[in-house]
């Protein structure tokens, strides 16, 4: 299986809610939830339905995996 965040293989994925987006359930390997990422799409998401203001610390910390989220993104 692969992790949501990373999209790395992992033999062990835990379930886990969404601290972005409610009733969103992802499974993540243990080094995605220890760094506490979240998607790169649930993070584009959130920002375009909440504002960039609401993902800021996620962007700011690089709470992610992947190129840098861009403004525009955010926009859509």
């Amino acid at each position: 299986m692969v992790c949501y965040s990373c999209g790395k293989p992992k033999n062990e994925l835990l379930p886990k809610k969404s601290k972005l987006l409610d009733g969103i359930n992802l499974l993540l390997c243990n080094n995605c939830i220890e760094k506490k990422y979240e998607p790169r799409w649930i993070i584009i998401l959130a920002g375009r339905m909440n504002g960039p203001e609401y993902v800021k610390e996620y962007i700011r910390l690089n709470r992610y995996i992947g190129k840098e989220i861009s403004a525009s993104e955010l926009m859509g």
